[in-house]
């Protein structure tokens, strides 16, 4: 996610809902994809890549996980076409894979990163591991974001990155509408205030 310095906050949270004819166009896809049209996945492809591996990125903050979640999606997308033909929102089923898809990972990530402080506890007892701190992001934006909660990042993500309606990120993460529009204010309320202070990101 980038910041538009010279037109401030405004410029990224403008993003425009799918039109009829777009919804129109990606059900016709969904039964394409379903019935195996190779050119269809192409066509999926050149739509969605770029959208999903924004939202993946803003959601992981990680260009590798992000990269390898957007490859996981479209992996099980071909193995499991056959669903596609029952679909009614492609772009809202798909994105609910993403999002599952970045569970998958972070629950994997956990069960090594746990495997791994434990290595690491053991080095440093016996002298032979020295822990070196992270590097603070230097972009305000990057870390305001970095610092949201979790579910307003999520939905952030979805709607910036992924460009979803406020109802496709309901159906996305299984909530009201209203919940999630108001997780989406207090996100951008708090990165507002956040860039905005002299003092920055704490």
């Amino acid at each position: 996610m980038k910041a538009d310095k010279k037109a401030g906050l405004a410029a990224p949270w403008g993003v425009a809902a799918q039109t009829v004819g777009e919804k129109r166009v990606a059900n016709t896809l969904a039964k394409q994809l379903a019935a195996g049209d190779p050119e269809a996945f192409a066509a999926l492809y050149d739509r969605l890549a770029v959208r999903l591996f924004n939202t993946a990125r803003t959601m992981t903050d990680s260009l590798p996980d992000a990269e390898d979640t957007v490859h996981d999606v479209f992996v099980e997308l071909a193995r499991s076409r056959d669903r596609l033909a029952r679909i009614t929102d492609l772009d809202a089923y798909i994105f609910t894979m993403l999002r599952h898809a970045i569970s998958r990972r972070r629950r994997r990530r956990d069960v090594n990163r746990r495997a791994i402080d434990t290595v690491g506890r053991q080095r440093a007892e016996s002298g032979r591991f020295t822990a070196q701190p992270a590097e603070l992001a230097d972009d305000a934006l990057t870390t305001a974001v970095g610092a949201l909660p979790p579910a307003q990042r999520e939905v952030l993500a979805l709607k910036i990155d992924g460009g979803l309606t406020f109802a496709e990120i309901a159906a996305v993460i299984g909530t009201s509408i209203n919940t999630v529009a108001s997780r989406y204010r207090y996100a951008i309320e708090k990165i507002r205030t956040t860039v905005t202070s002299p003092e920055g990101v704490r």
